[in-house]
């Protein structure tokens, strides 16, 4: 398994629970954020997916990623199957599904929002695509010069500016802790926003190691790429 660290809470439970079944999985854990660069992102997950090649004792590659600013769009299956959620992001996979996400992303897709997982990572877990203390103006302005850094700044910030004045927590029952939860409301409040608590669940991340496809797990043949489709399936094998 290949996952984002925004999934630690969630997956330490299911592969403890995975653990005395018959199976074993091994997983490497890439840094939270880095779908800020998605080709860098792309090319460090090709190598892990060839990796496995080389190790050759696995049945399948599980991709604990959505589709996330198309950083997945083009990486390619190596001798083994490839199967990843039919999701837009980490948010859409916590939520269970794509109605679940349209429910309360569809009026407002910038409106951030936080779990467990960025919590346990990040300082500042609203950042919507950002980059936690390196995109603060300060560090733009020395990347990007000072005009170009304020524009990336108010992008990184939308939600902030904007007359919302709500962001979410998405909650996993089997992950939850008071001590999170209150982290997010004083995130919130300093943001001057009000924090609202939304359901999450680990069924998504779940279906994905049972690697049985279906209609929200895409299975990606040997050999073949992960392309998107730009609609709901939101992504496609390119031998469909």
């Amino acid at each position: 398994m290949i996952s984002c660290r925004v999934f630690v809470p969630e997956l330490e439970i299911i592969l403890k629970d995975a653990a005395s079944g018959p199976d074993e999985i091994d997983i490497d854990w890439l840094p939270l954020r880095a779908h800020d660069q998605p080709d860098v992102l792309r090319n460090d997950i090709q190598l892990l997916i060839d990796a496995a090649d080389d190790v050759g004792t696995y049945d399948a590659v599980f991709l604990a990623y959505g589709l996330c600013g198309n950083a997945v769009s083009g990486i390619r299956a190596g001798l083994i199957p490839l199967y990843i959620p039919r999701a837009h992001d980490c948010s859409h996979i916590l939520l269970g599904g794509y109605t679940a996400h349209a429910k309360f992303f569809k009026e407002n897709p910038s409106r951030g929002w936080t779990s467990r997982g960025y919590l346990e990572e990040e300082g500042d877990p609203f950042r919507a695509g950002g980059g936690g203390n390196d995109w603060d103006l300060e560090t733009l302005v020395k990347k990007y010069g000072e005009e170009n850094a304020r524009y990336v700044y108010d992008a990184l910030h939308a939600s902030d500016s904007s007359g919302d004045k709500v962001l979410y927590y998405l909650d996993v029952p089997e992950t939850g802790s008071p001590e999170f939860l209150l982290k997010a409301r004083e995130r919130a409040k300093e943001r001057g926003k009000h924090l609202e608590v939304i359901p999450a669940t680990l069924t998504f991340l779940s279906r994905l190691l049972g690697g049985r496809g279906g209609s929200e797990i895409l299975c990606i043949p040997p050999g073949s790429a992960i392309r998107p489709s730009w609609d709901k399936q939101i992504m496609i094998s390119d031998m469909e």
